[in-house]
């Protein structure tokens, strides 16, 4: 073989090695920037149903708030708590609460007691 003919060889091998290659990265950047995209998909699916979840969570708490604040708001549960609490209120509705007069204070008592000795 003559070099001429080497020469037309390598040069004609070469050209379709280079675009070989080309194609070939252009293929391996693709498939790992594929890959990235469908990780990232994944991550981001699991995040979404962690959020969810606690979403729940948060609004089983505030439904269990408010009907525990309806309860606690009900006129017959206000009138129990200031008996059992000796509050001094004689009547509870949801329009008003009216204040019985006020006593007088024990410890203000006893001081007035003790300063007329």
């Amino acid at each position: 073989m003559s070099r001429n003919q080497i020469r037309r060889t390598n040069q004609v091998g070469g050209g379709k090695l280079v675009g070989f290659l080309i194609l070939g990265s252009l293929f391996a950047a693709l498939t790992i920037a594929l890959l990235l995209l469908n990780v990232g998909n994944h991550h981001s699916a699991d995040e979404l149903k962690e959020l969810e979840v606690s979403r729940a969570r948060l609004d089983v708490q505030v439904k269990s708030a408010r009907l525990q604040a309806e309860r606690l708001r009900s006129p017959k549960n206000l009138s129990e708590k200031s008996a059992q609490m000796s509050l001094g209120l004689v009547s509870v509705s949801q329009l008003e609460i009216v204040e019985a007069p006020a006593r007088r204070n024990l410890q203000a008592t006893h001081l007035a007691k003790e300063e007329t000795r």
